[in-house]
């Protein structure tokens, strides 16, 4: 239960390190910050009860950019639930306005005809799907138009940083490459997406519908309507689209203008939340709107062979699918864009000395991440090996911030860990490759899936971290233990060194979840600074002969090549492409 005299800040996601700083250099240092994707991780009661039983003086709701404006509403009923003394609203320039419960009470009425609507839409929704889960899917003509419209109609209110933000950006950035002109169609800003694309703003909600998942179908139709308005002012080639929970605008569309449709599938989102997270409510029509993209796309990008899998099991045919992992921009995450200055600089605001070996992690905390395993680690080196950490001066930097970040923090509370480990929360992505480069050795411990399936993820860290020209200590998991090859292999006795065996070696490998062997990597690179240095210049050298964003992109191109979807003058790749 909170202090009567402390200050909340209640957010949608957790808030990035910089704004989090702002909020903490304007109100003091005794915040307390609450968000969400925590908080719901409990029951609708027990959310209820967390809510009731915080006690502040002040209470402030905070909104670091447009994108969360929608969650305004939510989360003004959300601090009404609570003891808080005062409410108010804190936008992105720190500017401030007072909430009252009253105005709180308007909101939830104001969700309550959403909801209404929502639940028309919805039901719409899901009569149009069984229509299109029987339609034949259209036969396009060859693209000869080089203009693309990317759809990212994901539904994220304010997220910040991740892979999705990485993978949207690199794609789009490398269609520009190879000739075509792209249009953005999203929620949220143009991301790391540079200015040669034009940003076409997709308007969120500004009042959710409940259940929230209603929202999507909402949206869904507000996409179709709005991106096919812009579509029919000029001609489009073709329709890339990012697959999201019940969104199959780019079906609608694709049908509509009679153009290809290219989808990206990074699994089934109704698989993640019923295995990692919050079963959807809507969990049969949320699989039969993945369903209906997959039958009616006419090219299936996705980044492993698991995932290739389950498309046919799926009953995808096999031409439709084009399988190439996540990739990197070599021009974003390049050591050479940091100069020594720099990172001594970095190291010294994060408390680090310059003789320092730093291992960092990088994520968003998911389920997947393995970041729980790599606290544990650290708890066990603290608790058990301090001479070592002391001797080789070791320490660690965790950045991010995420659904296991309460694990974390458990993990390292009360053993003295302050020194040797650092918390740097939630970072921009494009903020990402400066921690990169002022470590030593990067981290990606990884864990298998809990039910026994096979991890099908292709972590855009892995990719990031081999273009930085690091160490890796890596999970041999699936995807990871096949890029990251040749590897120093600790779970088979490999002892490391630099004999010819290891001579080529881009990473060190261990048996995911397990929390020694990780120990015995991180030491093995920590006490071995040649080590680290070649198996840098391997992944280096590894990234950018085949995992840029290019070589994705050109996979994908040459699909739809192969397929008839696009005619030989339909774009003119750049020199070097």
């Amino acid at each position: 239960m909170s202090d009567d005299a402390e200050q909340v800040i209640l957010s949608n996601y957790p808030l990035s390190r910089d704004f989090r700083d702002r909020l903490t250099g304007y109100f003091g240092s005794t915040l307390r910050f609450l968000d969400v994707v925590e908080l719901r991780r409990s029951s609708l009661g027990q959310l209820f009860r967390d809510l009731r039983a915080v006690r502040a003086k002040l209470l402030s709701i905070a909104i670091e950019d447009e994108s969360g404006n929608a969650t305004l509403p939510m989360l003004a009923v959300m601090a009404a639930v609570t003891r808080a003394r005062r409410l108010q609203w804190v936008g992105p320039q720190l500017t401030m306005a007072r909430m009252s419960r009253l105005r709180a009470a308007v909101y939830g009425l104001r969700i309550l005809a959403e909801s209404f609507m929502g639940a028309v839409d919805f039901h719409r929704c899901r009569r149009e799907l069984h229509t299109l889960k029987r339609a034949a899917r259209t036969v396009p003509q060859a693209v000869v138009i080089p203009n693309v419209a990317y759809l990212n109609c994901n539904l994220w209110f304010g997220l910040k940083a991740g892979g999705s933000v990485g993978h949207i950006s690199g794609v789009a950035n490398s269609l520009m490459d190879h000739g075509l002109s792209v249009r953005l169609f999203t929620v949220g800003g143009r991301l790391l997406v540079d200015e040669r694309a034009r940003l076409v703003p997709l308007a969120a909600p500004r009042i959710p519908a409940l259940p929230i998942e209603r929202t999507h179908y909402r949206f869904n139709r507000k996409c179709v309507f709005s991106v096919g308005r812009e579509l029919a002012k000029t001609d489009v080639g073709f329709i890339y689209q990012r697959l999201s929970i019940g969104n199959y605008t780019g079906v609608a569309l694709s049908r509509r203008f009679g153009v290809p449709l290219v989808l990206e599938y990074n699994g089934s989102e109704a698989w993640v939340a019923k295995n990692w997270g919050r079963p959807l409510r809507y969990h049969v029509t949320a699989v039969l709107a993945e369903e209906v993209a997959l039958r009616h796309a006419h090219v299936i990008v996705t980044v492993s062979d698991v995932l290739r899998s389950e498309l046919l099991d799926r009953g995808v045919e096999s031409d439709r699918i084009v399988t190439y992992p996540n990739c990197v921009d070599p021009k974003v995450y390049d050591p050479a864009r940091f100069s020594a200055e720099e990172n001594a600089a970095l190291r010294k605001q994060l408390g680090l000395d310059p003789t320092d070996v730093v291992a960092t992690f990088v994520g968003t905390f998911g389920q997947w991440h393995g970041v729980d395993v790599l606290a544990h680690a650290i708890r066990k080196m603290v608790l058990e090996r301090r001479d070592l950490l002391d001797a080789l001066r070791l320490r660690f930097v965790l950045v991010g911030d995420g659904l296991k970040m309460s694990t974390v923090r458990t993990a390292l509370s009360g053993i003295g860990a302050e020194p040797y480990v650092h918390l740097t929360g939630l970072v921009a992505q494009r903020e990402a490759p400066r921690f990169l480069a002022a470590s030593d050795i990067l981290l990606s411990p990884h864990v298998a899936n809990a039910d026994g399936s096979r991890f099908f993820g292709s972590p855009t860290k892995l990719f990031e971290y081999m273009a930085m020209g690091r160490g890796i200590v890596a999970s041999d998991l699936d995807q990871l233990g096949d890029i990251l090859q040749p590897a120093i292999k600790l779970h088979r006795g490999d002892q490391g060194g630099l004999g010819a065996a290891q001579s080529q070696a881009v990473a060190v490998l261990v048996e995911p979840g397990n929390v020694e062997q990780l120990i015995c990597g991180v030491e093995l690179l920590a006490r071995d600074a040649a080590l680290r240095r070649a198996l840098g210049r391997n992944a280096y050298q590894l990234a950018r002969e085949r995992y840029t964003w290019q070589h994705h992109v050109a996979a994908i191109l040459s699909a739809m090549n192969r397929l008839g979807l696009r005619s030989p003058v339909a774009t003119t790749p750049k020199a070097g492409i």
